[in-house]
C-alpha cells in the first residue's frame, strides 16, 4: 500500500467549465420537457427478444421431440441422406425466409409499440 494519502481525483480543486457568449446562459431557466409524448408508465418490452426466444424454443422442441425417439431419428436420417442438391437449395431458402419472418414480426411489433413523436 502506498503512502500517499492523496486522493486520485481531488473534486475539491475541480473548476467549473467557462461558457462563452454564444453558450446559453447557466442562470436561465431549463426548457420544460415536451408534453406531446407520454413517458412511458412500465418497463419497456424487448420484443425482438420475445419473438426470437418463441422461435428458438419451437425449433428446440421440434429437435427434442426428433431426438427422443429411435424411429424419428432413423426416418430423418433417412431423410437427410436422400436430399438432392435441388432439394437441398429449396429448404435452404425456405430457412432463410423463415428467419427473415420471424426478423420482420419482430420489427413490427417494436415499431407499433414505439412511442410516435
Amino acid at each position: 500500500m502506498s503512502a500517499d494519502t492523496t486522493p486520485t481525483t481531488p473534486y475539491e480543486n475541480i473548476q467549473t467549465p467557462v461558457t462563452d457568449a454564444a453558450a446559453p446562459d447557466a442562470a436561465s431557466p431549463t426548457p420544460e420537457p415536451s408534453t406531446t409524448s407520454p413517458a412511458p408508465t412500465g418497463p419497456v418490452i424487448r420484443w425482438a427478444a420475445v419473438v426470437w426466444g418463441l422461435a428458438f424454443s419451437a425449433l428446440a422442441a421440434v429437435l427434442l421431440w426428433i431426438v427422443t425417439d429411435v424411429t424419428r431419428r432413423d426416418d430423418v436420417s433417412t431423410w437427410l441422406e436422400t436430399l438432392t442438391p435441388g432439394t437441398f437449395v429449396l429448404y435452404a431458402v425456405l430457412a432463410l425466409g423463415a428467419l427473415l419472418l420471424v426478423a420482420g414480426v419482430a420489427g413490427i411489433l417494436r415499431r407499433t409499440t414505439r412511442p410516435r413523436g
